[in-house]
This record gives structure tokens, C-alpha cells and sequence, in this order.
């Protein structure tokens, strides 16, 4: 028996090294122009993500308060069972929908826990405008702590900022 290898039309088949040069170098070249084209549409992709969960949450807990006649707060929270403390104004970490059915701003046993976020990836930083550390909207949907603006800094990009006015509707705008 002969181990030998039969060349297709008399050629070996296979690249040269300067093929696998050229090839190495083009797709290089390719994925310097792709990648930074990616990551920020990642990251828009995130905040777009992060601003549509917010908004939806504030739509909640409008809706909440008016549903039950009953006052409900959306608060920034570090560990999805408290909120974060006023000096906070970091909302990145998660927040919480809650009737505050003992009216003291702050979740606790007797509260009715309406929804919870747990924190977000991908985004810079969530600040609140101002002291906000907390949506508080009345019976009626009003908002008792006045009106507000959260920004979205995602790690690539525009800043989205989410503005909620005193009659609790919401509005975006982006900053470019």
C-alpha cells in the first residue's frame, strides 16, 4: 500500500503565507471600522432598554394611584427591598413601586409592593435631577414631589432623560 496524496489537477491545494497575511490584515482593518459601530449600538440598545422599563414603571405607578385611591411612590433602591436613603440619587442599582399605605415615604411591612427592578447592566449611571430619590404620585395621579427628570447615561452615547411633570405624564428627551 502506498500512503501517498493525490494532487487535484496536478496542485497541491492550500494558502500561502501571504495570503494569510492579506486576509489577517483585511479583516483587521474590517473589525477596527465594525466594533466601535457595534458598542454603540449596544449601548444604545441598553439605555433604549433601561428608559422603556422606567417609563413603564412610572406609567404603573400612576395608574396604581388612581386605580386604588391610593398614594404610590417609586423609589431608587440598592437591594430591591428598601429605598435608597436621601443622600442617594443614584437609581441604577433598581427601584420599587409601592403603596405607601402608611404615608411615610418609605417601604416597610405594611406597604403593598406593586413591582420591583433589580438594577439595570450596561448603563453608566441613572441620576436623578435635583433631590430626586422618589416619584410620590397622589390618589388623583398628581405628583406630590413635584416635577422631575431622570437621566440615562449609557457608557457609549447620548444621555436620554426621562422628565416627568407635576401631573405625572411623561416625556423623553435626548440629548445629542
Amino acid at each position: 500500500m502506498e500512503n501517498t496524496v493525490k494532487a487535484i489537477n496536478g496542485a497541491h491545494r492550500g494558502y500561502t503565507l501571504t495570503e494569510l497575511v492579506v486576509v489577517t490584515a483585511l479583516l483587521a482593518v474590517l473589525l477596527q471600522i465594525a466594533i466601535p459601530k457595534f458598542v454603540e449600538l449596544l449601548s444604545t440598545w441598553q439605555r433604549d432598554l433601561v428608559t422603556r422599563a422606567l417609563t413603564n414603571h412610572l406609567a404603573l405607578a400612576r395608574s396604581e394611584a388612581i386605580h386604588w385611591s391610593r398614594r404610590v411612590v417609586m423609589c431608587s433602591s440598592p437591594d430591591a427591598r428598601n429605598c435608597a436613603p436621601p443622600s442617594s440619587r443614584e437609581w441604577a442599582s433598581g427601584w420599587l413601586v409601592f403603596q405607601d399605605l402608611d404615608d411615610d415615604g418609605q417601604f416597610g411591612p405594611e406597604d403593598k409592593l406593586v413591582a420591583v427592578s433589580q438594577g439595570t447592566t450596561g448603563i453608566r449611571s441613572i441620576r436623578g435631577s435635583g433631590n430626586v430619590q422618589r416619584f410620590i404620585f397622589n390618589p388623583t395621579g398628581m405628583m406630590s414631589s413635584g416635577m422631575a427628570t431622570l437621566e440615562i447615561m449609557p457608557r457609549v452615547g447620548p444621555t436620554q432623560k426621562i422628565i416627568v411633570n407635576r401631573i405625572g405624564r411623561v416625556r423623553l428627551s435626548l440629548d445629542e
